[in-house]
């Protein structure tokens, strides 16, 4: 997901408040995430603490994270999404024959 979302995050303005989201979510809480998890002793890792083990906390983080990517890829390609739909529908009235005018 990252793959599909790393050209979608160069096209917009710093200041986009879905840009500056995805920056934060991958660049901050994705290493803050895996980092945490890293500081614990093996030893504990499949122990549960808090009703889930580290592993499971672990799991459910990075599942939590690839869900929020996908729907901010969906978010920011909609506005691509529906200039090609404008530019086609424009193509399509300006050059198609078969089409009344």
């Amino acid at each position: 997901r990252l793959d599909q979302l790393a050209p979608q995050l160069q096209t917009l303005d710093d200041n986009d408040p879905a840009a500056r989201e995805v920056r934060k979510l991958v660049g901050e809480h994705l290493p803050e995430l895996i980092n945490g998890y890293k500081r614990i002793p093996e030893s504990l890792k499949r122990k549960e603490h808090g009703g889930k083990t580290p592993e499971q906390q672990l799991v459910d983080g990075l599942k939590f994270i690839d869900r929020e990517i996908e729907t901010m890829t969906g978010r920011i390609s909609r506005g691509e999404l529906d200039k090609l739909a404008v530019r086609g529908r424009y193509l399509e009235l300006r050059y198609d024959t078969s089409v009344e005018q």
